[in-house]
């Protein structure tokens, strides 16, 4: 009988460890397969975004990127303009004034035009390079001609301007900004249909004909 009851019992605790053993074996088989959709366990799932290879956040570089394209560079400055003439003679000023202008040669022709980036007319360009060297012109040819001292057309220096007309009686319709004035003729760097050019007005058939009268628009 003592003998029937000791088998009896260790079936009973045999028993019982199996489903302890069953229990275990469960739940830690499924903390490794995750839930029955396949979803990972929450431990397993990262609590930030995947970083790029080089350890920069990938929405920080696409934002950085965005930005760089959207970038506005600062407003354009004109390079060539020259010092202020400050203490500067008469001469000085007048040699920074055809310097000034002939960085512009090739630009070209825009009726109206006030700047090298849309065009010169001819007013348009001597009023934009002797605004460079503190000299205020008014805006069109005919009352450029009012401005500064009248000089004789034999007399004109670098820095003078010179006015043409199509017959002695009819209104100014050109201005031309000297660069040089020697036995050779008057050369002269002027806003044209070709753009702007350097001509001596002088020995030109179109030009010289043409020549009516000059100013000094540059003092002391």
């Amino acid at each position: 009988m003592r003998q029937l009851l000791l088998l009896l019992l260790t079936v009973f605790l045999f028993s019982q460890c199996s489903i302890f053993t069953r229990s275990y074996s469960y739940n830690d088989s499924r903390d490794e397969r995750g839930s029955g959709n396949n979803e990972p366990d929450r431990r397993e799932r990262p609590l930030y975004e995947p970083l790029e290879e080089d350890g920069s956040d990938s929405n920080t570089a696409t934002q950085e990127e965005e930005e760089e394209e959207t970038f506005e560079p600062d407003e354009a400055t004109d390079e060539a303009t020259p010092p202020k003439p400050t203490a500067g003679t008469e001469d000085a000023r007048r040699l920074q004034a055809i310097d000034f202008a002939k960085n512009y040669l090739g630009t070209k022709y825009r009726f109206g035009g006030n700047t090298p980036q849309e065009g010169f007319d001819c007013s348009g360009f001597t009023r934009y390079v002797m605004d460079k060297v503190d000299v205020k012109l008014p805006r069109t040819s005919r009352s450029q001609e009012d401005a500064g001292q009248k000089v004789r057309l034999k007399k004109v220096q670098p820095g003078d301007l010179v006015f043409f007309r199509r017959t002695p009686v009819s209104k100014v319709f050109h201005v031309s900004i000297v660069l040089d004035n020697t036995d050779e003729g008057i050369e002269v760097i002027h806003s044209t249909s070709r753009g702007v050019v350097i001509d001596n007005i002088t020995k030109s058939s179109y030009w010289s004909p043409k020549l009516s009268s000059a100013r000094s628009v540059i003092g002391q």
